[in-house]
């Protein structure tokens, strides 16, 4: 029996990634900031480095703004407006950045402009665990991880999230209700990690009532930047899945 080939229109959501584990970076395509910022878990201020509006306090030492952690909703909302580039940093103690030397800052401004470090993008002082750039024009967000495992987690927490989203349930009512959504472990993604690494297009779709499947496709090099995948969507969709991981309740 010839299986039948999946509309465009049954799939609820793409997500591109493409990790480099020596550089300990990861470029997404179709992540978006508020998504970003929804999926990990943070209890981090954020340095913006680079950012199209004023965060809401400023350091004085370093002249960068920076977003406390207690307005990270608000700052979630203002990302969500905006279309330009932006680029930031989270940092532990608001104490830290006064003690960030002349090199130091330099470092860190080289990185916004340059997307990438002149020796590392953790700094000790800071204790950071990511540093992110994110440009809507091109459909692009780069983020550097100190854990590579937390960039599993954040496309777990993104997919889970279309997947609660689709369910039509909030997490009032799936208490009240007791409801069981699939959802989908960060381990099963890192078993998948050598996908990954050559450039990977992970596609979330409904399979019954009760469960959804993440269809994988490995696109090594075959693009140059991650924003022509999208004008070609449709035929890539067309082809075997490499892999498809099974989400269940």
């Amino acid at each position: 029996m010839v299986k039948k080939m999946r509309a465009s229109e049954d799939y609820l959501y793409h997500l591109y990634m493409h990790m480099d584990e020596i550089g300990k970076f990861v470029i997404f395509s179709e992540l978006s900031i508020s998504q970003f910022i929804t999926s990990i878990e943070q209890h981090h201020h954020l340095l913006l480095l680079k950012c199209p509006f004023e965060g809401s306090a400023y350091n004085a030492h370093t002249y960068f703004d920076y977003v406390p952690k207690t307005e990270l909703l608000k700052f979630k909302k203002q990302v969500a407006e905006r279309k330009e580039d932006i680029c930031f940093i989270d940092f532990q103690f608001e104490r830290s950045l006064d003690l960030l030397t002349p090199k130091e800052q330099s470092e860190l401004l080289y990185l916004a402009h340059k997307r990438e470090p002149i020796i590392s993008p953790f700094f000790y002082k800071l204790n950071n665990r990511f540093v992110v750039y994110s440009s809507p024009s091109e459909r692009l967000t780069k983020v550097f991880f100190r854990q590579l495992d937390d960039a599993e987690k954040v496309v777990a927490s993104v997919l889970n999230q279309q997947i609660a989203e689709r369910e039509g349930t909030n997490g009032f009512w799936r208490r009240k209700l007791k409801t069981v959504l699939p959802m989908l472990n960060a381990n099963e993604l890192k078993q998948h990690r050598a996908s990954a690494t050559e450039g990977v297009l992970l596609s979330l779709v409904k399979q019954s009532s009760k469960s959804y499947g993440l269809e994988c496709r490995v696109l090594g090099d075959r693009y140059d930047y991650p924003d022509e995948i999208w004008f070609e969507i449709r035929e890539l969709l067309k082809e075997q899945a490499d892999a498809i991981i099974p989400i269940d309740s």
